[in-house]
């Protein structure tokens, strides 16, 4: 089978798209042992070039610096407390609700 007629239409893939289809088949093409060997070394390469960066990359020196606190701005006086808000309660509101239903219920029994 031709490999051409695996890419649909040229325009619709982009040319690295056709490159790697290229190159996958001229991979499969090539002896198992072959194959299996190449990728071995590509691996084996790829691996030492990334325990090397550790060596000849340096890591970062950190250099702790004291990190000062920005000063205050000028302080701007808050509105006045108008009311209250909605989530507050009067400090008896509990209390009454409390009395008023022990009230009706000892004037019930009576």
């Amino acid at each position: 089978m031709n490999s051409k007629n695996n890419i649909q239409n040229p325009k619709d893939v982009s040319r690295f798209t056709r490159w790697v289809n290229e190159l996958d088949d001229k991979d499969k093409t090539l002896d198992p042992l072959k194959r299996k060997s190449k990728w071995i070394l590509i691996t084996a390469f790829l691996f030492a070039l990334f325990a090397i960066s550790f060596i000849w990359i340096p890591s970062g020196k950190v250099r702790p610096k004291k990190v000062e606190a920005p000063l205050a701005g000028p302080l701007t006086n808050a509105p006045a407390n108008t009311g209250r808000s909605a989530f507050e309660l009067p400090v008896d509101s509990f209390e009454n609700q409390l009395k008023t239903y022990i009230n009706e219920g000892t004037s019930n029994k009576k």
